[in-house]
């Protein structure tokens, strides 16, 4: 970390004593030609910064053209939910747990569907209580990940086409913008539909600006991690009207532990920098 942070200072240095040398030589070789040294001045200091412009602009385009979150309806006991996600792509097996940990109480969410990154569509069940009907074994880190071993014990594996019909399903998808924008910005939408009525209850679309041009490369990430627009948090955040589920003692609280949705914004910007930055699949 500190080797890289010395070496874009380095570039910086040699940088400015580029632009400096050719605009004290523009001025030297040129000297009835004014301009041209207000040029060159221009030049690099636009260079570097040009894409911040642009970005801006066109963020600012797409936040006001497109709707960024969308509401209908909060639902406190959705009870079985299908998880999509197209972006990452799938829920590998430690994402799945996280999930279990995060979501599946069996009181708000007694069923968990998720399409994993093998193509395979993974179900978890829960019933009121199970959380604390199995005594707690202390090679584990704690109730909580022993709940959720217990849980994954019992998953069934089906296809999409065959997969046992959910209330709810959410998918995460990447919007493809238009080539320019794509230069520039990422975006991505999160939609909840209702099952039994075909409607999309809520969405959420983010618009997110690439790293620009001057910004450090210190970590493998592909678009600034703050939105330009639409919400950066949890699911149950901003969709559904409960929250994380306290076991202990029943009630729904309000916290800023969200352990999936952090590893998935972290986990699909490393994903994305090493697809299009890197050439990975």
């Amino acid at each position: 970390m500190f080797l890289l942070s010395y070496m874009f200072i380095a570039v910086v240095i040699i940088y400015i004593g580029v632009a400096i040398f050719f605009y004290k030589f523009t001025k030297k070789r040129y000297p009835q030609k004014r301009y041209l040294p207000k040029l060159v001045i221009a030049f690099f200091i636009l260079l570097p910064t040009y894409d911040i412009i642009i970005a801006n602009t066109l963020g600012a385009y797409h936040c006001l053209t497109t709707p960024s979150t969308y509401i209908s309806k909060k639902v406190e006991y959705p009870e079985s939910i299908y998880w999509e996600d197209n972006v990452y792509p799938g829920f590998n097996e430690e994402d799945r747990k996280l999930m279990v940990m995060n979501y599946l109480d069996g009181v708000h969410l007694k069923q968990m569907a998720l399409n994993g990154d093998d193509g395979k569509i993974y179900v978890y069940e829960a019933k009121e209580g199970e959380f604390d009907s199995f005594q707690y074994d202390e090679k584990y880190k704690d109730r909580y990940t022993q709940y959720a071993s217990i849980i994954m014990q019992n998953e069934k594996v089906y296809t999409k086409e065959t997969m046992t019909k959910m209330n709810y399903t959410v998918t995460f998808d990447e919007i493809k913008l238009n080539p320019l924008s794509r230069m520039f910005l990422y975006s991505d939408e999160m939609n909840i539909v209702d099952n039994n009525t075909k409607k999309v209850v809520a969405k959420n679309q983010r618009v997110m600006k690439l790293l620009y041009n001057i910004t450090p490369r210190l970590r493998q990430i592909y678009y600034n991690p703050e939105p330009m627009c639409g919400e950066n948090k949890s699911i149950d955040n901003w969709f559904f009207g409960y929250l994380t589920y306290d076991k202990n003692d029943g009630k729904v609280i309000q916290t800023d532990k969200a352990l999936y949705s952090t590893r998935l914004m972290i986990g699909t910007n490393h994903y994305l920098y090493n697809k299009h930055i890197k050439g990975e699949k």
